[in-house]
């Protein structure tokens, strides 16, 4: 089976339309790790994407966010947006985000929007963060999203040690899955990655052959720019998506 995989969609519709294209005859599943909302000009038309072609769509800190109102965590751009989103989202819409699951278990696999430790919120960024995490993963590897830096760690068990795990010149990531290790993947964002790079991420795992890939599909930044600048969203957002960091 080939399982597509992504996360961070954050109402980026050109990224999103983008990658289901580039996915939609490479892969038998599709995973969505949350926040489909967010920074993005487009909202209900991402979620309505998503829903639809996804086979497991989790939720995300900006839709935990939207469902309950509480934005206290959030810092100032990522507060103005999703108030500004959610004065857009239909009932039905925000009916949706609401059934969502925070994290899904399937064979040795671990789906989470964030980390293990906690599904929506925990930035896993440094080796002490792997580690930690690494402690409490059950399952062999863990798909993850949340900090929009498509990447990772791996962890070989026999001699206990943690290795980064680390994308080529273009931003690509290519992992061969070996017995004796457990591993956390971060999937990176479709719709605004910030890793210098800025092509949406879509990753495909093949469970037959044991290699996780990632790529980089390119889709109209200046739309997507232009688009948050006319809708009255912060300027920053869009700065964001083209200088990708």
């Amino acid at each position: 089976m080939r399982i597509g995989i992504i996360s961070d969609v954050h109402g980026n519709l050109e990224a999103t339309v983008a990658v289901i294209r580039f996915l939609k005859d490479r892969i038998d599943f599709l995973v969505s790790l949350g926040d489909m909302i967010g920074y993005g000009p487009d909202p209900e038309e991402c979620i309505s994407i998503i829903l639809a072609e996804a086979d497991l769509a989790l939720k995300g800190n900006h839709e935990k966010g939207i469902i309950t109102g509480d934005l206290s965590r959030f810092k100032e751009y990522a507060r103005i947006s999703l108030e500004w989103t959610k004065s857009r989202l239909s009932f039905d819409c925000l009916e949706k985000l609401q059934v969502l699951p925070e994290k899904v278990i399937k064979e040795e696999f671990l789906f989470v929007h964030a980390s293990v430790s906690d599904p929506l919120f925990r930035y896993v960024l440094s080796m002490e963060d792997a580690e930690e995490e690494f402690s409490l993963l059950v399952q062999k590897i863990c798909f993850f999203g949340h900090t929009h830096l498509p990447g990772g760690f791996q962890k070989d068990i026999n001699i206990n040690h943690t290795d980064v795990v680390y994308a080529d010149f273009s931003g690509k990531i290519s992992i061969e899955i070996e017995d004796n290790f457990k591993y956390l993947i971060n999937v990176g964002s479709v719709g605004q990655p910030r890793d210098g790079f800025p092509f949406a991420c879509a990753g495909i795992y093949d469970t037959e052959k044991s290699i996780f890939n990632l790529y980089r599909i390119e889709y109209s930044v200046e739309e997507t720019r232009k688009k948050i600048i006319d809708r009255g969203l912060p300027s920053v957002l869009a700065r964001r998506i083209i200088q990708a960091i």
